[in-house]
């Protein structure tokens, strides 16, 4: 009478990682594709190298283009407030910036906003400034 059960006891086990392999096959369904092909990759053994987010951050090479980046904002931003400071010192440019303020105004009015987009309100980088340092 005892081996019956014991059979019962293994057909339930059976039954039960059957079970759990198809559940974890079918799980790929509710992944993204990008995970779905790392994992193919990953079989095949094709390696991909990924960006890792935070642990990117402590990378030497993402904080030097990080520092880049942010020298040249500040280059940028030094350029043009020089600019802003060489045309409050300049009458004749000052005029120029304002008739370009005017025309952006009344295209912005008119409902044109592309058209206004495109009008230069500073100055082209043929103008040489100079700065006050």
């Amino acid at each position: 009478m005892s081996k019956p059960r014991l059979s019962i006891d293994l057909t339930m086990k059976n039954t039960s990682l059957v079970a759990i392999a198809i559940s974890a096959a079918s799980a790929s369904a509710f992944l993204s594709a990008s995970t779905t092909q790392n994992r193919k990759n990953a079989i095949v053994g094709k390696t991909t190298v990924r960006p890792m987010g935070l642990f990117d951050f402590f990378n030497e090479d993402a904080r030097k283009e990080r520092e880049e980046r942010k020298q040249r904002e500040i280059e940028e931003q030094e350029r043009l407030q020089q600019e802003i400071l060489a045309r409050r010192s300049n009458p004749k440019m000052m005029e120029e910036y304002e008739a370009k303020v005017r025309v952006r105004r009344a295209l912005r009015m008119s409902g044109n906003d592309e058209a206004a987009e495109t009008v230069e309100m500073y100055g082209s980088d043929e103008e040489k400034i100079v700065g006050r340092n």
